[in-house]
C-alpha cells in the first residue's frame, strides 16, 4: 500500500512496520536463506535519518524477495507459518491488522523470463514478478536491529537487507510500471541519504550495470525518460509526495525547484 503524500503516513508507522519485521523475521527463521528485504523498509534501513522535521523513508509494508526456485513446499509453509502469526493471505498479499492499522507484507521474486506479472506457486500463493530481484537476493548486507515484536518481545535481529544498487534498479522498474510518488521519493532519498554516501550509491547502481541486472534496460530508460528534466514525472511526482502537493503553490516554488533539480543531477549520476 502506498499513499500519495508523505504526510499521510502515520506517525507511528514506522515503528509498526519494525515490529511486523522483527516478528516474521523471526518466524520465518527456517527460511532466512531465502530470504532479503526490499521495499521501502530496505530504503530505510540502507539510509540515514532526515532531519527532525523533513520526509524520511517511510512505508508500511514489509516486502520480501525470494527465490522461485526454491520452492518445494517453503511458500505453503511460509504461509502456514505467517497465519500462526495472524497474517492472512487476502487479495494476493499477506496483512494483519494491529493497532488500527493494516501491516502487509508481501513476496517478490523472479524468473528471468518476463517484466512482471506473477507466478502462482505452493499452496496457491501469487508472488509478484519483479526483474532484478534475482541481485538483490546475492548482493545484500546484513543488518543489526532492534525493538518490539507485535507480541511485545524485545528482539535483536540480523536481517538481510538488499544493497543500494539492486535497490535502485527495483525502485525505478517500480516506478516505470505505477508511477507512485512514493517510489519517486524512494529513489531519490536512497541514493542521496545512503549511509554510505552519494557517490557510493551511484557506484553501487554501476555495479548492476557491468552484473547484467535483468531490470537495467528498463531502470535506464525510466532514468532518461522520467527524470532528466526538472518538470519530468519522476522529480515532479518526488516534490509531489514530499510536500503534500503543494509543490505547485508559488509560495513553496523554491524549495519545489531545488527537490526536482536534485532528482534531475542523480539522474545524470546514475545514466553515467
Amino acid at each position: 500500500m502506498k499513499h500519495d503524500t508523505f504526510d499521510k503516513y502515520p506517525a507511528d508507522g514506522q515503528n509498526l512496520t519494525l515490529r511486523s519485521l522483527l516478528t516474521t523475521w523471526d518466524c520465518l527463521s527456517d527460511y532466512r536463506d531465502e530470504l532479503v528485504l526490499v521495499g521501502g523498509l530496505a530504503v530505510r534501513h540502507l539510509t540515514r535519518r532526515a532531519e527532525e522535521g523533513l520526509p524520511d523513508a517511510v512505508t508500511i509494508d514489509v516486502d520480501f524477495a525470494v527465490s522461485l526456485g526454491t520452492s518445494n513446499g517453503m511458500y505453503g509453509s511460509i504461509r502456514q507459518t505467517l497465519a500462526a502469526h495472524d497474517f492472512q493471505w487476502e487479495d494476493l498479499r499477506f496483512s494483519r491488522k494491529f493497532g488500527g492499522m493494516t501491516l502487509f507484507l508481501d513476496l517478490l521474486t523472479d524468473d528471468d523470463q518476463t517484466v512482471g506479472g506473477s507466478a502462482v506457486v505452493d499452496d496457491g500463493l501469487s508472488v509478484a514478478i519483479m526483474p532484478g530481484v534475482s541481485r538483490a537476493l546475492v548482493r545484500y548486507r546484513t543488518v543489526e536491529l532492534a525493538g518490539k515484536s507485535l507480541l511485545g518481545v524485545e528482539q535483536v535481529q540480523h536481517v538481510h537487507v538488499a544493497e543500494v544498487g539492486p535497490m535502485l534498479v527495483l525502485k525505478l522498474n517500480a516506478f516505470a510500471g505505477r508511477k507512485a510518488p512514493k517510489d519517486a521519493h524512494d529513489i531519490e532519498y536512497l541514493a542521496m541519504n545512503y549511509v554510505g554516501g552519494v557517490e557510493a550509491a551511484v557506484a553501487g547502481f554501476a555495479e548492476e550495470k557491468a552484473a547484467g541486472n535483468r531490470g537495467m534496460p528498463r531502470a535506464l530508460e525510466t532514468l532518461e525518460t522520467l527524470f532528466t528534466k526538472v518538470d519530468a514525472q519522476g522529480p515532479m511526482s518526488c516534490a509531489a509526495f514530499r510536500m503534500n502537493n503543494q509543490h505547485l503553490d508559488p509560495a513553496f516554488e523554491e524549495e519545489s525547484l531545488r527537490i526536482r533539480q536534485q532528482c534531475v543531477t542523480l539522474a545524470h549520476a546514475l545514466l553515467g
